[in-house]
């Protein structure tokens, strides 16, 4: 089948998903639903005699899955579904097969998972990160000890609230890796070691910022503007994160990227 009539039929068959996609869409999503056309839709418009046929038989399956999630699943599992036949058009039409995991991984992160994430992984990411900067601490010398989700130093409660959970470093660095593993041209199983990667990244970047953020929580460090510290140490640690995260990712020669 042509794939822009395949692609045609799929945004026709999945109208309702658009719709929920377009109602929880968020400035990141946004910007990571928009990477992802761009990289498969740019090359093919530039390209236009590379245009191939795609295989019906995996669009069928996706439909068959998009319909039954529409029907006995939450709305994000139908979004999924609908995304993944929007990416074997476009990939497929540029006569490459099946899309990679980086593809696919990149459409999933454009859905908007942050919400799931922070419902599900946000109390066991900040129970790591609190245990991890307290052992820390404690090697620096200081007397710090857990309390649930606190640091406990003398008589002081040092809380860990959401937004020291860490999930929107775990989701930009899943994206950056993604991202990158789409770029070098990663296989399936290089992708999902980038992955392991950037989520030990991620939460050691989590780590070091808290445990730097303790210092200003805890006076020892004497600041009048505690909020702009609170910005620039978590700017500074993603920093650090992502640009480690490249050096890591970064292929070695070119076959090591193909």
């Amino acid at each position: 089948m042509n794939p822009w009539l395949a692609l045609g039929l799929i945004a026709a068959a999945c109208w309702n998903a658009w719709l929920d996609l377009a109602a929880r869409l968020d400035a990141a999503s946004a910007a990571s639903l928009l990477l992802v056309v761009g990289a498969i839709a740019v090359p093919a418009l530039l390209r236009p005699a590379s245009v191939h046929a795609v295989s019906t038989g995996p669009l069928v399956v996706l439909l068959s899955i998009y319909i039954a999630a529409s029907v006995f699943a939450p709305p994000i599992f139908a979004m999924a579904s609908a995304l993944m036949a929007v990416c074997w058009c476009l990939h497929g039409g540029r006569g490459q097969g099946a899309p990679r995991a980086a593809l696919i991984g990149l459409a999933l992160l454009a859905l908007p998972i942050v919400p799931t994430l922070e419902f599900y992984g946000a109390y066991p990411v900040r129970l790591a990160a609190i245990e991890a900067s307290a052992g820390l601490l404690r090697m620096n010398g200081l007397a710090v000890g857990v309390d649930g989700l606190a640091l406990r130093f003398g008589d002081e409660l040092i809380q860990f609230d959401a937004p020291c959970s860490g999930v929107h470093m775990l989701w930009t660095c899943w994206f950056l890796a993604s991202a990158l593993a789409w770029a070098y041209r990663f296989g399936t199983w290089r992708y999902g070691l980038s992955l392991l990667i950037a989520t030990a990244l991620a939460i050691a970047g989590n780590v070091v910022r808290a445990t730097s953020l303790f210092y200003v929580e805890a006076g020892l460090i004497d600041s009048r503007d505690a909020g702009w510290l609170h910005e620039g140490i978590g700017l500074v640690a993603f920093a650090i994160t992502a640009a480690l995260l490249f050096g890591v990712l970064k292929p070695r020669s070119r076959a090591a990227g193909a």
